[in-house]
């Protein structure tokens, strides 16, 4: 039984990874910290999740008798708590994504099975890469319109944007995802997020310009190949939406639609999920040489 460590338990990313992992065959949660629900039951936190434990301070010796610890912490503060830490390590902040194994386990697999400290993706980045990667050798130019739930920002983002009956767009070449995707991607992208009034998903439509001329069925079977037996699935017959993925470890792909050389395609996440606590966990799996899909269908 894998021994389970999980630091800040407040937000929506730790919900999803508590909710999970409660119901894993192969884990067992033993300590959560968190610094604004100390002492509280988790139970009477999360209502729908049966789990007799109680949040509780950081404590490096505890974290140091576990298998792995998952750091959901706001960004600057896992890279403090990873040098104290000795056990297997699962970042699901931006502090490692530029230094330590990338958690796409479409892409990195071997890797990540090999690694101690894996960094998880960002959410925006987990849509981006997946939607081109398959034709990464033969991109000219890539452009990225990402429209994204409010959930994504966190539980202090109402404070900032007003949501209702808007749309926001922000960071139009600064956001933080940028140079994850050039690390993966290469440096010709061009990225803008926009935040809409629905809670959680993503949806990122890709403009690529391609270097040579192939046929959208070809395109497709790449897709198919490359994606084999994962959690991102090629649609066909219709165009993804995020309602199709929510509350799933899934990355839907499809559209395809191409004149000359320049192509569309749209791929959905759900952002709590696949672009966080879902790719998480499955990345716990194969670093304990499980199925990379165990507790997650």
């Amino acid at each position: 039984m894998i021994k389970i460590g999980i630091v800040g338990g407040s937000g929506y990313v730790a919900y999803n990874l508590i909710n999970i992992l409660s119901k894993h065959n192969h884990s067992e949660i033993k300590t959560v910290a968190s610094t604004s629900l100390e002492g509280k039951k988790i139970s009477d936190q999360y209502k729908d999740i049966n789990l007799n434990l109680s949040f509780s301070k950081i404590s490096i010796e505890e974290l140091n008798k576990m298998n792995v610890v998952f750091l959901a912490v706001p960004h600057g503060k896992a890279e403090q708590i990873t040098s104290k830490i000795t056990c297997k390590i699962i970042d699901i902040s931006a502090d490692h994504r530029l230094t330590q194994t990338y958690g796409i386990p479409e892409i990195f697999h071997d890797k990540i099975e090999h690694s101690r400290i894996v960094a998880n993706p960002g959410c925006y980045a987990t849509a981006c890469i997946l939607s081109v990667y398959p034709l990464i050798e033969i991109a000219e130019n890539i452009v990225f319109n990402c429209i994204s739930g409010y959930s994504g920002g966190g539980k202090k983002a109402g404070a900032k944007y007003s949501h209702e009956e808007n749309i926001i767009a922000y960071k139009l070449n600064s956001h933080f995802h940028i140079p994850e995707m050039k690390k993966i991607l290469g440096g010709n992208i061009a990225f803008t997020p926009h935040v809409v009034n629905t809670f959680r998903g993503i949806m990122c439509t890709t403009h690529l310009k391609l270097k040579t001329n192939i046929d959208v069925k070809e395109i497709k079977q790449k897709y198919r190949d490359f994606y084999n037996n994962t959690f991102t699935k090629v649609i066909e017959n219709k165009i993804p939406c995020t309602k199709d993925v929510s509350h799933t470890p899934y990355c839907h792909i499809g559209g395809f639609e191409k004149d000359n050389n320049n192509i569309v395609i749209i791929s959905v996440i759900d952002n709590l999920m696949k672009g966080a606590a879902s790719q998480a966990i499955e990345n716990m799996n194969i670093m304990f040489g499980l199925n990379h899909k165990e507790g997650l269908e």
